[in-house]
Formats: C-alpha cells, sequence, structure tokens
C-alpha cells in the first residue's frame, strides 16, 4: 500500500493541499474545525509526515551522522549508544554508518551523510584512510565534523579521545614496575593516530627504563581479533617471546589469547598481556585483561556534547579534548601484592 501524502487528504476533503499543510502544523489562519477534520482524516488513513518537508522551513534536518569502522566491535558499539542518548535529549536523530576499516566505503558513506544534509558528522576513521580529500570537501560543505576516538590531523576539526601516548606510557610503567623487561608490542594500523601513538607511547616508556627497543618484538597489524591472531604468530616466528604483549586493543588482545590457546602457551604464567580496552567488555572475557581503561559510552557523550555545541556555533575548531583514563587491573598479568597502580 502507498503512503499516504497531503494531496491525497487535501483531495478528500475538497480543500488545497496548502490548507492541509497548515492544519497539520497547527497554524493560526487555520480553523479548529478544520484542523479536527483533518487530523482525524490524516490518522485515519494512517499518515506519515515526509520528515525532509517538515524540516525544509528551518533548513535543518536534525540528524547527525556518524561513521564508526566497526561495530562488531563492543567499544563503538557503546559509543553509538552514548551518542544516541545524548541526541535524543536534543531532540536529534541518528543516521549510522559503517567503513568496516575501508576509506572508500567511509568516503561514500560521508558523502551520503552529506546528500542527506545532516547537520553535522561524528566520524572514527577507517584503519585504511589515506587520501583526505573528503576532509577538504566537508570544510567547505561547512558541515561540523567532530572526530571522536581516531582522527586526521591538518583540517581544523575538533577530537575528542584520549592521550593515546601518554595513556601507552603509563600502562608500559606499569607493566616495568610489576618486574618486566621483556616486552613486545601487538600495534595497531599505523596509518592510524592512535596506532602510531600507542606504539610511540610503548617506545618512550621503553626508553625511559633503559630497555632496548627488539624489532622482532614491535608488530603492526590492525584493530580486530584476527589482526591480532596474525600478529602475535608474526611475533612468535621471529624467535623468542617476550614476557609481556602490549596489545593495541582489547580485540588485538583476543587474537593472542587464541594464538596461544593454539600454540599451548600458557597465560599468564608464560606471557602476560596488557592492552587498551573498556570495563563492561573487559568482565566478561577469561582472564580478564589489565587494560588502559577507555569508557567508551562517555566518549560518545562527550562527542555528541561538543557536535551539539559546534551546530550552536561555538569556536571549538582544530581542538583536542582528552578524557581520564585509568588502569585497571585483570588477571591477564601475574602482579605482586606491593605494586601500586595509582
Amino acid at each position: 500500500m502507498a503512503l499516504i501524502n497531503q494531496s491525497t487528504i487535501a483531495k478528500t476533503l475538497n480543500v488545497s493541499r496548502a490548507t492541509v499543510s497548515k492544519a497539520l502544523k497547527d497554524a493560526d489562519d487555520i480553523s479548529a474545525e478544520m484542523k479536527k477534520r483533518v487530523w482525524d482524516l490524516a490518522e485515519k488513513l494512517n499518515y506519515i509526515p515526509h520528515y525532509h518537508a517538515k524540516r525544509l522551513h528551518s533548513q535543518k534536518t536534525n540528524l547527525i551522522g556518524v561513521v564508526v569502522p566497526d561495530i562488531s566491535n563492543s567499544f563503538f558499539s557503546f559509543v553509538i549508544d552514548g551518542i544516541m542518548d545524548i541526541a535524543g535529549q536534543s531532540d536529534y536523530h541518528i543516521i549510522l554508518t559503517v567503513s568496516r576499516e575501508k576509506a572508500d566505503t567511509e568516503e561514500e558513506n560521508i558523502l551520503t551523510l552529506l546528500s542527506m544534509r545532516v547537520d553535522g558528522i561524528l566520524l572514527a576513521v577507517s584503519e585504511e584512510t589515506r587520501d583526505t580529500r573528503i576532509f577538504e570537501k566537508i570544510k567547505q560543505s561547512t558541515v561540523p565534523l567532530v572526530y571522536f576516538d581516531r582522527a586526521i590531523e591538518g583540517f581544523n576539526f575538533t577530537a575528542i579521545g584520549i592521550d593515546d601516548r601518554d595513556a601507552a606510557r603509563k600502562l608500559i610503567d606499569f607493566v616495568v614496575r610489576c618486574g618486566y623487561r621483556h616486552i613486545g608490542h601487538l600495534g595497531g594500523s599505523m596509518l592510524t593516530d592512535i596506532g602510531r601513538n600507542r606504539r610511540d607511547g610503548y617506545i618512550d616508556a621503553l626508553k625511559h627504563h633503559h630497555i632496548p627497543v627488539r624489532d622482532a618484538w614491535v608488530v603492526e597489524g590492525g584493530f580486530t581479533r584476527a589482526d591480532g591472531y596474525r600478529s602475535f604468530m608474526r611475533m612468535q616466528q621471529n624467535g623468542p617471546l617476550p614476557e609481556v604483549i602490549f596489545a593495541a586493543n582489547d580485540q588485538n588482545a583476543l587474537g593472542a589469547y587464541d594464538a596461544m590457546k593454539e600454540l599451548g602457551i600458557s597465560f599468564p604464567e608464560t606471557i602476560g598481556i596488557v592492552a587498551f580496552g573498556h570495563h563492561e567488555f573487559n568482565r566478561i572475557i577469561t582472564p580478564s585483561l589489565t587494560i588502559i581503561n577507555v569508557n567508551p559510552y562517555n566518549l560518545g557523550k562527550k562527542a555528541m556534547e561538543i557536535m551539539l555545541g559546534r551546530i550552536r556555533g561555538e569556536d571549538m575548531c582544530d581542538k583536542k579534548i582528552f578524557l581520564p583514563v585509568e588502569i585497571e587491573i585483570g588477571e591477564s598479568l601475574q602482579i605482586s601484592e606491593n605494586v601500586s597502580f595509582k
């Protein structure tokens, strides 16, 4: 059955479409009797207002486009939840798109959102993104863009996340204070800012403690569980394994778990694991990870709050906002009772 439009209601009531439109908007120059006739028939015919037509008079759609790399990763699921809670409180609706870590899909998503005349775009950049011309197009469109978790520098957009380099330094410093000195890294994509910054923080911490960086123990990959598995297998093929693995995220760590189970390596007895992660996911895996605890729900809320500020015209361009993080001790690392994690 075709959707009922205003012209159908007007024809049935033998009035103009303009009269129907005004009645549905509760305009002052339409009588109460006519409004009742229009609304009664609209309800009877199951009339659904045309969303974009409804918003044309304000030049706003009240739509926010969201581009995430991967919805199978619980981190982004919690981010989306936070975004939606704040959006709903402010009469905004979310159009969710997924790049699947593909740069071309990300670009298609952005172009689709721009064509829908969204009021803003929230974006976590894919691990494949190299060509930055699409970001120049966004800049020229004047549609506000806010990065969350992952960003591209140089376009004067607002970004919110954590200080990945400093957080990685803190986590590795904690591992060293636990007595470990042979520490490897399963890295994310070095095309992303978080991949580079987490690796650089790892290297900073090793140098601070006068621990040599062993190239065979630094393996670049991606951010999925499969990437973590492949990276661990590559490290294992390179020779003796370290005492502890620092994974770029909890999905990488799960992949390392898979590889070690397959190889018959006990953990944390033989090899400990630490990672960037979040509490809600960490509490359901075994053994639980020792993590830099990033709160993705709070990240989503803050990102949407920043977007609302940008829509109102607040000048937050080229501003990086870092959220606080903390170390959460899990079962994946052998820790003596006298080690402080503050």
